[in-house]
């Protein structure tokens, strides 16, 4: 079987005031449920009201999802910041890791901070040119 390279696409977006945590709970819910019905990996990490995700799959299941989560009102700002094809799932364990440094939201990470950050070293550590990967690292560094 040919390996097909993976689509993924990151952007980053500001939650609505109105946003709370029980939404953030929901959200995640869903995004594990749908995205393991069509095959979509990623993390969503939540800061400081702003939000990170990277999504990787299929391309036209991930454009088709990216055009949904821009129109969502639960937040607004969205700014796509990188997408294209890489060689390989950098989250395949997940159908929607999570990470915040919100306390109130610390039952619902897949990482502790320092899990985290050894995560995402050895993800770089294997490709230093993935953009969003490197974002991700800063985008928590400077939200945190």
């Amino acid at each position: 079987m040919e390996n097909e390279k993976i689509y993924q696409l990151a952007y980053i977006s500001t939650a609505c005031d109105c946003l709370k945590l029980d939404d953030i709970h929901n959200i995640l819910n869903c995004s594990k449920e749908n995205n393991k019905d069509i095959n979509i990996t990623g993390i969503l990490i939540y800061c400081n009201k702003h939000f990170f995700q990277i999504l990787e799959g299929d391309k036209e299941e991930i454009k088709e999802l990216f055009e949904r989560i821009a129109i969502d009102c639960r937040h607004d700002n969205v700014i796509k910041i990188q997408e294209g094809y890489v060689d390989e799932r950098k989250f395949g364990n997940w159908s929607m890791a999570f990470k915040s440094y919100n306390k109130e939201l610390k039952d619902l990470d897949n990482f502790n901070n320092e899990q985290f950050y050894s995560y995402i070293n050895k993800q770089l550590e294997t490709n230093d040119q993935n953009v969003s990967l490197k974002i991700l690292a800063d985008f928590f560094d400077l939200n945190g």
